[in-house]
């Protein structure tokens, strides 16, 4: 009896922990969701609890220390029997319940021991985690999402802890998972604090000289824009026409968040996610504004090098098809019959080119963009034959 009595009680839990972890996950309410194995528990479960129901009777109304009439005595005895007999003819029920819905059963079981296991580790998890904003706060560090998930972690660690104490494991389960979860990513901030707020003053001081260094070269800028509108016509020049606005923009609110980077730097605590975001904002201002200054410069290079010495310009793309076709003449004949016509058309194209540059005033901007774009399929095709 007391053997059925702990399986029951076991069942009864188990088939429960499936239920509401059913529901949790169906995000549905739990009071009354059922599962398979909660109906068919519910089921077997009548079927043994009304042969223990008589046997708890039986022993309350039975006093061994009472002198029984004989009869009396034979009664209970034969009653005592039949229910024990009734119990014992249920344990191989029970046991092919068990297999039948040993995959449920075992991830209730699964669920509801993980549970210590969780507790104990968001337990240290978060102790860690306050002791390492401790001393990032002592350090005049701060981040404010380190204690948002602290806080977050505790208030489900104690809901965790009485769930568990309530032996509401789906529940418990889940409380303690995000705990675990909030505790870990507060120990990452925490104890990251002071690296990243030194990552962010070394940051400070690398990109004002990016800024002062990209200062000094507008005067660049403004001298190959000058020559860009002397010397070659607008469609040739127009897609940099901008620059000159652009960097001088940037600049300029580089400058002004640079000082308010360096007035975060300065506060106490640092606020190391704020200063980070503002420094990676600086950071995209300078790179566009590089960006866009060399754009022209490097435009104004291309444009020249190509007008003043077309013949070399020719020789090097002649060259780069003379390679190509080494390149398809080495590789598969059925590759090569499938290559050919591709780079017949980029020969044809170089030959127009070459047209091009002899007219009696050449647009040489037009000129760079056909030579670069037969340079860029000649490569695309190499490559892809490669990966192929």
């Amino acid at each position: 009896m007391v053997h059925l009595e702990s399986l029951e009680v076991d069942l009864n839990e188990l088939s429960a922990i499936d239920a509401a972890a059913a529901a949790r996950r169906a995000r549905a309410n739990p009071v009354g969701f059922r599962t398979p194995l909660a109906d068919a528990w519910d089921q077997l479960s009548v079927r043994t609890g009304l042969p223990a129901l008589e046997f708890y009777e039986m022993d309350a109304a039975y006093d061994a220390a009472a002198d029984l009439e004989e009869s009396e005595a034979q009664r209970f005895a034969q009653r005592f029997a039949a229910v024990a007999g009734q119990l014992r003819g249920l344990f191989p029920e029970v046991d092919a319940f068990r297999a039948q819905h040993s995959v449920a059963l075992d991830a209730a079981l699964a669920l509801r021991d993980a549970v210590p296991e969780l507790i104990r580790t968001a337990t240290t998890t978060l102790k860690e985690a306050g002791l390492a904003l401790a001393a990032g706060s002592a350090a005049g560090m701060e981040d404010p999402s380190a204690r948002t998930a602290h806080a977050r972690a505790s208030t489900d660690l104690g809901a965790a802890r009485a769930a568990a104490d309530e032996r509401r494991w789906v529940e418990a389960h889940a409380a303690a998972t995000r705990a675990r979860g909030d505790a870990g990513t507060a120990l990452e901030l925490a104890s990251t604090l002071e690296a990243r707020g030194a990552q962010v003053r070394n940051g400070f001081l690398s990109v004002r000289t990016r800024c002062d260094a990209l200062r000094n070269q507008q005067g660049r800028l403004d001298d190959a824009m000058s020559q860009l509108r002397r010397r070659y016509t607008l469609p040739t020049w127009r897609h940099v026409e901008d620059a000159p606005a652009v960097v001088t923009a940037s600049l300029r609110r580089v400058e002004d968040d640079l000082v308010a980077l360096d007035r975060l730097l300065a506060a106490r605590p640092l606020v190391v996610p704020d200063a980070a975001d503002l420094l990676a904002a600086v950071r995209t201002s300078v790179t566009e504004a590089d960006r866009r200054l060399r754009a022209a410069v490097d435009l104004l290079a291309h444009l020249d090098e190509v007008s003043r010495n077309p013949d070399q310009t020719l020789a090097d793309l002649q060259r780069r098809l003379v390679d190509t076709r080494r390149f398809v003449a080495g590789r598969s004949a059925q590759e090569a019959t499938r290559m050919s016509p591709t780079l017949d058309k980029l020969a044809a194209r170089a030959e127009s080119l070459r047209s091009a540059i002899g007219e009696d005033r050449p647009d040489w901007g037009a000129v760079l963009a056909e030579k670069e774009s037969i340079e860029a399929a000649i490569d695309a095709m190499i490559r892809n034959a490669r990966n192929g």
